[in-house]
């Protein structure tokens, strides 16, 4: 006791009174790892936040790639099925941590300025059965794109915010179902174009739709059968009462007096 008043006196701090500092690189950005469900104990999620939490802005540091390497390495090997890293200063060396990741079929990289088309072919690289990737406010571009024609099994990718242009992804999306034989892709590009859905879902749609009106279960002339419905004549009483409530309190003053 005489030991603890003494060092407040002193201005030192005890040895128990030191900073906490986080016990792991997940710990650090507020991460979670946890298994994806109990029916697949050996697939995991895994979340790290862009930056870690301090009350001053200053004081906050942001994901980088080394720290992203060795948050990957506490994983000890486990595979990964799906991957959160947004709004981080990850760049393309993040990318080759996930080396070995053949499991992982989504992956967040969303807000990471940095990231780039070398990304996108590290990506393809390392991670071949990747099914989403979302790569908003990255500075991914047209070229970037095909890198990820070896990604047959991608069914979605969000390019928004990038240098990626409609034109580009809509032919990253014919190329897809040419060269890759894949027809299910699903990409969004951004405010004031349209999203490019999946060729094979909107084949399917039209399919069907034609299926049903042949089978007599849709009537592709149904919007016609049902005439403009036109609005009754107003009542003409009705219409004059709005009209003096214009210029005539509704209420009149002895009304408004409390009894």
């Amino acid at each position: 006791m005489k030991y603890i008043l003494l060092s407040i006196l002193l201005g030192f701090q005890p040895a128990f009174a030191e900073t906490m500092t986080p016990s792991s690189m997940i710990e650090k950005y507020e991460g979670l790892l946890m298994q994806i469900s109990k029916a697949t104990p050996d697939i995991y999620y895994l979340l790290l936040r862009g930056e870690t939490y301090e009350e001053k802005v200053e004081d906050r540091e942001k994901l980088n790639d080394k720290d992203f390497a060795l948050a990957i390495q506490e994983t000890e090997g486990r595979q990964i099925y799906e991957l959160r890293a947004r709004k981080g200063a990850l760049s393309h060396m993040a990318i080759d941590s996930l080396n070995g990741q053949t499991e992982l079929r989504k992956l967040n990289l969303a807000g990471n300025r940095t990231i780039d088309d070398e990304a996108c072919k590290k990506i393809a690289a390392y991670l071949p059965r990747l099914q989403s990737l979302n790569l908003y406010g990255t500075s991914v571009s047209d070229k970037g794109l095909i890198y990820l024609l070896d990604l047959q099994e991608l069914r979605s990718l969000h390019v928004f915010d990038t240098k990626v242009t409609w034109n580009g992804a809509n032919e990253f999306r014919a190329k897809m179902e040419s060269i890759s034989g894949n027809d299910d892709l699903e990409i969004t590009v951004g405010h004031g174009t349209p999203p490019l859905g999946s060729i094979k879902h909107g084949a399917f749609l039209r399919a069907t739709y034609q299926k049903n009106v042949d089978l007599g279960r849709l009537d592709p002339n149904y919007i016609d059968r049902y005439p403009e419905v036109k609005a009754e004549a107003g009542n003409k009483k009705y219409e004059e009462d709005l009209k003096n409530e214009i210029t005539e309190p509704i209420l009149k003053e002895e009304d408004n007096e409390i009894p």
